[in-house]
């Protein structure tokens, strides 16, 4: 998108139509204060930032008083702002406008015929109209001009506005693709788990338990949040106290000796914050995590190993004796066993059961072809050869005998013995383990005593200096107070965030075991499609929210880092520090800093660097709007850097020349007099690149008392 042109009619301080003919690039437009410049800004503000519903009673203020005091009656006059814009090779026209008509009474006018006109051209180059709100919506979005238009330096600070990090990224991050998805698989994970949880709360055995869980987690998950607000807000307490001590510094006339205290100061106290870490009297808790209790079990474990001992040897006592019992059987058994021990096997042929029942019925005997009657010796034969046989077949099927052991304990209790004769060594150490610990402890306490001690000097020592100052004792008596209260409030808000930083480490694992229990809940009582369907989601909702999260901290970076190069090249010869870009944990506010280059942050930048580093960022986003968008927008700045120097002014101006994208920048600089103190161009802005340059003037002479004189001419320079 590039404005080329721009039409002001009978706006404010414009008479007539004036009109602006822009170019692509640097746009400088020079004025004195009250000649138009932002007049100018306010006019295009008022077409840019059109919206249904504006009410025409409001417009009042916008008429140009020159116009109203030559308005006649049945001349009607407009006041209109106008834009001709280029977007992807086609010209748009955006109009807003409005009548002002005399009425019948006198000195009364009257407000008609508001519109918000819209105008485009076809392939062919012809024009029609569209509706004006739609074309605005479409060449020049409300989202995409908080980032491209501002006025003075105090709207410079985008991030001011907790919601215009979250807007940015969605525009111009790939993190934007990601957000919707995101909820919507939040949406079907919260319904998957519900409904898994309900499969779960029906098995009335598991219910009480279940509903306990589930309250444990949401007690557990309204303590994490709390716990990550509580942390949130004591980092930025430190950070502000941290900054009210840089500013106090500067009533200190010793400044360089009180800053190599203060730094000796904070490592005393980090020292004793250290040492005071490495103190652990968790003598209880050691009782079980590190055996402890253990210290006297030697003579237990050496009863216990020999009862072991004779337990073993009287199984096996009794094992030996069941054995020889079960060997006199087994021998009296096969001695009867004549069929399988002494007959030898009959040759192939030989009849089968089914054969010799069969011949023992018909009483014949169909292998020597003899009759075998029954009382004869024959049929008695073959009967008594069919049982032995039976019988044979029937102790060959018995089983196993029966064991004396069903199973083996004793092996399990002497693989016990046996591991704890391996841990004795572990345990006879205990003694001095413990005696070890004491002594850490009691010497980290000794240490920290002679830190405390050191650390007081030292606080006497910044006390002197502090007192050293020149400033009235009054005040140096609340700076002093002050800054020692500050000081301590710094090392609470250190000590305060360990310990809520334990604290959420603490509820993170509390959660994660009992999340883990109700899964377990859920393994037993929900049928397997829906914990599958529920398992899947869960992944599809971590790898969008990770995915975004990665995407986000990407264009963080790539946004911080074009930053500095733009920063360091604004700043030329000057300190700049670093521009650090510094997001919340749920990733919707941003702090953009300075930092030192020891790291430590830049607490009390003048205005001139936080300007220097807020169009930085500006010019950063906007190079990544092209990069991203494939379309540029213009930056429109009324009066951004009112605290350079003419110097730094015209590196500036030169920087923003080098620019693709079109820029408009609305100054007071290099405007002054003559000797006869006629406003004039100063003569160092012919050094000044630029593709195009306006002068705004008030027409000369007016009566500055007097409204209806006032009119801003336009010189193109």
């Amino acid at each position: 998108m590039i404005i080329k042109k721009i039409l002001i009619e009978n706006y404010q301080c414009y008479y007539g139509a004036k009109k602006f003919n822009l170019v692509n690039g640097l746009n400088v437009l020079l004025g004195e204060n009250g000649e138009g410049k932002t007049k100018f800004f306010e006019a295009l503000q008022w077409l840019f930032t059109s919206e249904k519903g504006e009410r025409v009673d409001d417009f009042e203020y916008l008429i140009s008083k020159k116009a109203l005091s030559n308005l006649q009656h049945n001349e009607p006059f407009k006041v209109k702002v106008e834009a001709t814009i280029e977007q992807f090779g086609r010209q748009k026209i955006l109009s807003k406008e409005f009548t002002v008509e005399k009425s019948d009474s006198d000195n009364k006018y009257e407000i008609n015929n508001f519109v918000l006109k819209g105008t485009q051209e076809d392939d062919n180059g012809e024009r029609y109209s569209v509706d004006g709100y739609g074309l605005l919506e479409e060449v020049f979005p409300r989202e995409i001009q908080k980032y491209t238009m501002f006025k003075g330096e105090d709207e410079l600070n985008i991030f001011d506005n907790e919601e215009s990090l979250t807007g940015l990224v969605k525009l111009y991050s790939d993190a934007k693709y990601y957000y919707k998805y995101e909820s919507r698989g939040e949406l079907l994970k919260i319904a998957a788990e519900k409904a898994v949880d309900q499969a779960s709360k029906n098995n009335s055995t598991n219910q009480s338990r279940y509903s306990k869980l589930e309250r444990d987690i949401a007690q557990f998950t309204r303590d994490k949040g709390a716990c990550i607000a509580f942390i949130e807000q004591l980092t930025s307490n430190r950070d502000k106290t941290k900054e009210n001590v840089k500013n106090a510094e500067k009533y200190v006339d010793n400044a360089k000796a009180l800053d190599i205290v203060s730094k000796r100061i904070l490592n005393i106290q980090s020292e004793i914050s250290r040492k005071e870490s490495q103190i652990d009297e968790s003598y209880t808790t050691s009782l079980l995590d590190e055996k402890w209790i253990l210290m006297h079990f030697e003579e237990i474990h050496t009863e216990f190993a020999n009862k072991i001992s004779d337990f073993g040897k009287l199984r096996r006592k009794l094992q030996s004796n069941h054995d020889k019992e079960e060997g006199i059987k087994e021998g009296e058994k096969r001695a009867n066993l004549n069929l399988l021990k002494d007959l030898i096997p009959l040759p192939i042929g030989t009849p089968s059961k089914a054969i010799m029942e069969e011949m023992i019925k018909e009483q014949f005997c169909k292998v020597c072809n003899r009759e075998a009657p029954e009382g004869s010796e024959s049929l008695a034969f073959m009967t008594k050869r069919l049982q032995q046989y039976l019988d044979a077949q029937k102790e060959h099927e018995k089983t196993e005998p029966e064991k004396l052991f069903k199973s083996n304990y004793i092996s399990k209790l002497v693989y016990l013995s046996s591991n704890h004769e391996d841990s004795l060594s572990e345990v006879r150490n205990i003694p001095s383990v413990i005696e070890e610990w004491f002594v850490f402890n009691q010497e980290r306490k000794e240490e920290t005593i002679d830190l405390n001690a050191e650390l007081e000097l030292e606080l006497q020592e910044r006390s002197k200096i502090i007192g050293s100052s020149k400033i009235g004792s009054e005040d140096l008596d609340v700076v002093l107070k002050d800054y020692n209260s500050w000081q301590q409030d710094i090392v609470s808000c250190g000590e305060d965030l360990k310990t809520f930083s334990s604290n959420l480490e603490d509820l993170n694992a509390k959660l994660k075991l009992l999340e883990d229990e109700k899964d377990e809940i859920d393994l037993t009582n929900a049928n397997r499609f829906l914990l599958n369907t529920r398992n899947i989601l869960r992944n599809i909702s971590t790898i969008l929210n990770d995915t975004k999260n990665r995407k986000f901290d990407e264009f963080i970076i790539k946004l911080q880092n074009k930053s500095n190069e733009i920063f360091s090249t604004i700043n030329v010869d000057a300190f700049t520090g670093v521009i650090v870009f510094s997001v919340n944990a749920k990733r919707e506010k941003v702090k953009v800093q300075l930092q030192e280059e020891n790291g430590d942050l830049f607490y009390s930048p003048n205005q001139s660097l936080l300007t220097s580093m807020h169009i930085a960022v500006l010019l950063a986003i906007s190079e990544l709007a092209h990069e991203v968008r494939e379309e540029g927008y213009p930056l429109i700045f009324d009066a951004p850097t009112s605290s350079f120097g003419s110097s730094k002014m015209t590196e500036f101006i030169n920087l923003i020349y080098k620019r693709e994208n079109q820029t408009l920048i609305l100054i007071k600089d290099y405007i002054g007099r003559d000797a006869n103190k006629i406003l004039i161009v100063k003569d160092e802005f012919a050094s000044v690149k630029r593709k195009k340059a306006f002068w705004l003037r008030l027409e000369r002479p007016f009566d500055e008392k007097k409204l209806e004189t006032i009119n801003t001419e336009i010189v193109e320079i």
